[in-house]
């Protein structure tokens, strides 16, 4: 989930079966398909699960600037997909304002991979 993408002291377990215990100086923000190398040399992929997203598909690219901006304006975690394509994470009460302002909505199970901002990891 994407609430588990900041990490860092945590238990994993890898495909292996094997569990791992990430102990890291600071908290850090993965991505899907980042590397972890472990203290024996080995490497571990990062693979993100899939979330419930949704797809908002523009008609141009000022539409596609208006959407952002109305995101935006909300605080929420956006990817951006395409030219024309961003993804927030599924909610029906955002569907309906994006569908009200003329957006394509597709509702998705995919990776979610926001942005990370001009500031960086900002949470509040």
């Amino acid at each position: 989930m994407s609430s588990d993408r900041l990490c860092r002291r945590k238990k994993l377990k890898v495909d292996s079966g094997q569990e791992i215990m990430l102990s890291l100086d600071k908290v850090v923000e993965f991505r899907d398909n980042d590397g972890l190398e472990l203290e024996n040399g080995d490497w571990v992929r990062i693979k993100s699960a899939k979330e419930d997203v949704i797809d908002i598909i523009a008609k141009n690219n000022e539409h596609h600037s208006l959407l952002a901006w109305h995101l935006g304006n909300r605080h929420l975690a956006i990817q951006v997909v395409s030219e024309n394509i961003l993804r927030i994470l599924a909610d029906h009460v955002i569907a309906k304002m994006l569908e009200g302002l003329e957006a394509k909505i597709e509702y998705k199970k995919e990776v979610f991979n926001p942005e990370f901002g001009a500031y960086g990891s900002h949470h509040h």
